[in-house]
């Protein structure tokens, strides 16, 4: 098919001008296409042109891969001229994005007659970059050898670059999916999300962690309601009830909490753990779960809890305690509750623990509270409320009668001695009840008081028992409180006087001394001097009442000089707490010097309780300086304590007074003669005279003038007498024989 001069021609039609003329001389001496069959093809293939080319990329090449045809979408695309690219190699628009073995595979395909499909990315003109899906298929001849070949190609660009934005984004979310889990895995607290159909959607290492038990079976995709049944098997959880119902409530309530998240919570582990869950729903509909153990910070606040409640020593409640549970005895809406308060202190307790030491004293401290709790109910609170008192709280007791039986059982309890080292010691203890009516008790402090009265009452009766709280008792501490402020009005106004009670010698019957004695007029009435020192003790006034004990008795010496009379060595009677004052050695000796005398006429006379007092080391300090200045100390009431020849030697004694009571069995046959013997031989082997006190028979005074004693106190000899009566005395001891003569 010739091309006329000036006839107007499709873009290519040339290049098919070209292929007829080719067809037509390689047309074999046996073809028998006529001229009409091969204008249809060139017809028909024109057609196909003219269709493919609005939509497909047509490329020609030889065998050689030089470029032969293009069709107007391949100049498009490429933005290469069809003149730029004809006769150009079809690796002009190599892009390089492939590898060399991309297009290795592809001409071994093609090379072997086969058809090659796949997506490549061609280098425009202007470098920009496009993707096309390629199929390459041979172009053969009539001989069926392979001429070149026919590229068809699609514009898919626009899809590559879609597919590379979702393959970039999808990459970007699995970078951030596990930087998600690598954070929520550095995570020490549990973390656990759950997705719209509540099923476990992300957790980390932590949330099984905390769950033990369960913890390793723990997938993705379990519904929330399968790992909670399932840790609930397997006994998980520490508060979920054995029973069916209390279980499926258990259960309703976790989950309602959970598909209802918002307020943190606390959930109870076995192996006495904790965990604080706090849930929320995400703006997505995804419930977040953070589990934080807390177990090291309930067991922290417990420990803290416990110690404010409980005494460190003994395990028991402490006051704290007891004041809440008097008060929500007393808060209760009960109207037919009936408790009681019981107060208690150790009676000598001071005693055993300055003789044996503070550790036997904690040791038995914790000793009687195990006691105390064996001898209440479980329902019952034991306290101790400091040093050697204890309080219990009979709850619902019933009666008064009920509470009064558990008491003595308490009292009973404290008969069996107590092993303290390789010693036994038998304690006893005193104890104030007092009846709690949730209608009428008032005050826990009220409760308190009423159950120290008492108590108080009970040390009163002797100790080793008990009393009830009434009104008369209240009254009488009342008239107590009166009694305390008219001593310390007394004090002020230096009314406190001496009784003087007279020494004599053994030896030759004179008068050798006098022993001071406490002496107050209340209201035209003598107090029992028992009763005064009472007051002093618990009131805080004894250091008062000594110093004028002092005062009084150095003014009446100093009558007594200037009159002529000699009062011979005076012994004064000093409490504890002066001698714990630092300042009270100085403030009696100047006083003495004061007064005219020297220390050598003055007596101090101690209890074996104080110096057994090891709490305070001035004691020792005050009697060793007193001695050094010439004042002769004397230990009172020797052989009802606990001193021991350790404490002879400790202080600076020079005289022994054998006790009273010792005095009054001496001739019953108690054995208190060999008892009174043994103390007159160890006095005298220490270098130390001894004093017996509460003569009141001949036979006494015989007896002890046998045993060796060197001084006599009593009223066989003489009653305590005031100063106005203590001439009469002298005159009298002028008048008449020695009292050793009387009685020989």
């Amino acid at each position: 098919m010739q091309v006329q001069q000036g006839e107007q021609t499709m873009p290519g039609q040339e290049n098919r001008a070209d292929l007829l003329k080719s067809e037509q001389r390689n047309a074999g001496p046996h073809a028998c296409a006529t001229l009409d069959d091969l204008k249809d093809m060139v017809a028909e293939l024109a057609s196909f042109k003219m269709a493919l080319d609005p939509h497909t990329i047509v490329g020609i090449t030889n065998r050689a891969g030089t470029i032969a045809y293009v069709n107007d979408h391949f100049c498009q695309i490429s933005k290469y001229s069809r003149f730029e690219l004809l006769g150009a190699k079809h690796s002009l628009l190599n892009s390089g994005h492939h590898p060399p073995s991309f297009f290795q595979e592809m001409w071994r395909t093609i090379s072997t007659g086969s058809t090659w499909h796949g997506e490549v990315c061609n280098r425009a003109k202007d470098g920009s970059l496009y993707w096309v899906d390629t199929t390459i298929a041979p172009k053969l001849d009539a001989s069926g050898s392979i001429r070149g070949y026919v590229s068809i190609r699609y514009d898919i660009t626009q899809r590559k670059l879609g597919e590379e934005t979702l393959l970039e984004e999808n990459l970007r979310r699995e970078r951030m999916e596990i930087l998600l889990r690598d954070i929520i895995e550095t995570i020490p607290n549990g973390v656990a999300v759950y997705d719209g159909d509540d099923r476990l959607a992300l957790f980390n290492s932590g949330f099984q962690d905390c769950y033990r038990r369960t913890g390793p079976a723990i997938r993705e995709g379990q519904p929330f309601q399968e790992i909670l049944e399932r840790a609930i098997a397997c006994g998980e959880f520490a508060d979920v009830s054995s029973g069916d119902d209390g279980r499926r409530n258990w259960i309703n309530t976790r989950l309602r909490n959970h598909r209802n998240p918002g307020r943190a919570f606390l959930l109870a582990l076995t192996g006495d753990r904790w965990l604080k869950v706090q849930e929320r729903r995400s703006a997505s509909g995804y419930i977040v779960g953070v589990q934080t153990d807390v177990t090291d910070l309930k067991r922290a606040e417990r420990q803290i809890k416990l110690q404010a409640e409980t005494d460190p020593l003994t395990g028991l409640l402490n006051r704290r305690s007891m004041i809440e549970g008097l008060d929500a005895v007393i808060s209760s809406e009960r109207t037919d509750r009936y408790s009681a308060l019981v107060l208690v202190d150790l009676d000598h307790f001071k005693a055993i623990n300055d003789t044996l030491g503070h550790g036997a004293g904690d040791v038995l401290l914790v000793e009687i509270g195990k006691r105390f709790k064996e001898s209440v109910r479980k329902s019952d609170f034991v306290a101790r409320l400091g040093g050697d008192e204890y309080a219990v709280l009979l709850v619902d007791i019933g009666s008064e009668a009920n509470a009064i039986r558990i008491v003595r059982k308490m009292l009973k309890g404290l008969e069996a001695p107590v092993r303290l080292g390789r010693k036994s010691v038998n304690v006893s203890g005193s104890f104030g009840l007092a009846v709690v009516r949730s209608t009428k008790a008032g005050t826990p402090l009220e409760v308190i008081k009423r159950a120290d009265i008492a108590l108080y009452q009970a040390k009163r009766n002797g100790r080793s028992t008990y009393a009830v709280y009434s009104t008369d008792m209240e009254r009488s501490i009342r008239h107590r409180n009166g009694m305390v402020e008219a001593l310390r009005r007394a004090i002020e106004r230096d009314e406190i006087q001496v009784a003087l009670q007279p020494q004599l010698r053994f030896l030759d019957g004179a008068h050798s001394g006098f022993e001071a004695l406490v002496r107050w007029k209340k209201d035209s009435e003598w107090v029992p001097a028992a009763e005064l020192i009472s007051l002093a003790e618990q009131s805080d006034l004894i250091s008062a009442v000594g110093r004028s004990v002092v005062s009084a008795t150095l003014s009446v010496m100093r009558d007594m000089k200037r009159k002529g009379r000699v009062p011979g060595k005076v012994a004064i009677n000093v409490a504890a707490a002066q001698l714990r004052d630092l300042n009270f050695a100085k403030e009696l000796l100047a006083a003495i010097a004061a007064h005219g005398h020297s220390g050598s006429e003055i007596v101090i006379e101690v209890t074996e309780n104080v110096i057994l007092d090891r709490t305070n080391e001035a004691i020792g300090v005050t009697l060793n300086r007193l001695s050094e200045a010439g004042v002769k100390i004397a230990l009172d009431d020797f052989g009802t304590g606990y001193a021991s020849l350790t404490h002879l030697q400790r202080y600076p004694v020079s005289y022994i007074k054998i006790d009273r009571s010792f005095v009054a069995d001496l001739n019953r046959g108690y054995g208190n003669g060999a008892i009174v013997r043994a103390i007159i031989s160890l006095a005298h082997d220490l270098g130390m005279e001894v004093v017996a006190e509460g003569i009141e028979t001949q036979a006494q005074y015989q007896s002890l003038m046998e045993m060796g004693c060197d001084y006599a106190q009593g009223y066989l000899l003489a009653k305590p007498m005031l100063v106005e009566q203590i001439d009469a005395y002298f005159l009298d001891c002028e008048a008449k024989r020695p009292v050793a003569a009387l009685v020989a």
